[in-house]
């Protein structure tokens, strides 16, 4: 690392501060938090809770949605990032995918097709986000 003066430090790979990769990597990380969630309110959200749980716009439509945001979120992330998000996309798309992982298997051992379905839409989301997110930090 170089130094800028007044200490800031300096990446001599990408001549910005340490503090400003910080803000880059913070914000990629939000993006990719928060796109889940995001998708499900575009979509109307979802209605009820446990079984009694329905999706206004229609299944498909929740799926491709979702998918369609998530991954569109985790690109503009990796391209504000560059390399430094691609740790922050994978740890954020990662949680996702754990949590709707555990959704899904709630679901399928409580024999709640409906949960099952929510955990498949944000499991699908976060692979997908991974799926474009991580290629295009990595080549940054």
């Amino acid at each position: 690392m170089a130094n800028a003066g007044y200490g800031a430090r300096v990446s001599r790979t990408t001549g910005v501060s340490a503090v400003s990769t910080f803000g880059l990597v913070a914000v990629a990380t939000l993006l990719a938090l928060a796109a889940p969630a995001v998708s499900l309110l575009l979509t109307d959200g979802i209605s009820g809770s446990g079984a009694s749980i329905t999706f206004p716009a229609g299944y498909p439509a929740t799926v491709i949605i979702t998918v369609l945001v998530t991954a569109m979120a985790s690109a503009l992330g990796a391209e504000i990032a560059g390399r430094a998000g691609f740790a922050a996309i994978r740890f954020a798309l990662a949680w996702w995918a754990v949590i709707s992982f555990a959704v899904t298997a709630a679901g399928v051992s409580l024999d709640h097709a409906k949960v099952t379905q929510l955990g498949i839409v944000v499991l699908a989301a976060a692979v997908a986000g991974m799926a474009v997110g991580l290629p295009l930090a990595a080549r940054r």
